[in-house]
């Protein structure tokens, strides 16, 4: 079964759609500026673009606390080009799957990573924590589909019991029918189960770790 692309997550309604892509800034940008957003959208990092909306780099608390304040310089005076980190940053494109980006995350020792469109555009930043909710919601949605399939496989030969039995009952046919119809059922059933059991195998392919 095809994984799911990060780019589908969206559509999927599983993360919020960002038509104007994510909060990010551009590496003039003063740092005193950065912090005050920071504050008011309750965020703790963000991508650095340049005026093309090109991937530069990422700038994080962290990054102020370190690099600004433990040096005693001005964040007035200091741009986001200056303190940001460009070297070993998590990123992946649209295309790429659940794994694949939180892979990235785990290799990079990351708390987000950013999200490019095939034209290299920033279109997205998501945090690990993005990824486990998508998780759960993909899980959710194969559960279901997963139910429904269930209830089909097992109708069937249901009903072909219940049908036999019901015909034997009133004479309708011949007994040796009903062996007939029962083994047919049994290896309906059979067939349902690994069907069943491979879907799940196909399931666990498409889910986040």
């Amino acid at each position: 079964m095809k994984k799911i692309a990060i780019g589908d997550l969206a559509k999927l309604g599983i993360i919020d759609e960002r038509p104007n892509g994510p909060i990010r800034f551009l590496p003039n940008t003063t740092i005193s500026e950065i912090a005050l957003s920071f504050k008011d959208k309750n965020i703790g990092s963000t991508p650095i673009v340049d005026e093309d909306n090109n991937f530069l780099g990422v700038l994080s608390e962290r990054d102020m606390a370190i690099k600004l304040v433990a040096a005693g310089r001005d964040s007035d005076l200091v741009e986001a080009k200056e303190i940001m980190r460009t070297e070993n940053l998590a990123h992946a494109y649209e295309h790429h799957s659940i794994d694949y980006a939180i892979e990235q995350i785990k290799q990079k020792k990351a708390r987000h990573i950013t999200i490019l469109s095939e034209d290299k555009k920033v279109i997205n930043f998501l945090s690990l924590r993005d990824f486990l909710v998508a998780g759960l919601e993909i899980n959710k949605d194969l559960i279901k589909k997963q139910s429904k399939i269930v209830r089909l496989q097992l109708l069937i030969p249901t009903t072909l019991i219940v049908t036999a039995v019901f015909m034997y009952a009133f004479n309708l046919f011949d007994s040796k029918y009903l062996y007939v119809v029962l083994s047919f059922a049994l290896l309906t059933i059979g067939i349902a189960t690994v069907i069943t059991a491979k879907k799940d195998v196909d399931y666990d392919k498409i889910t986040p770790n």
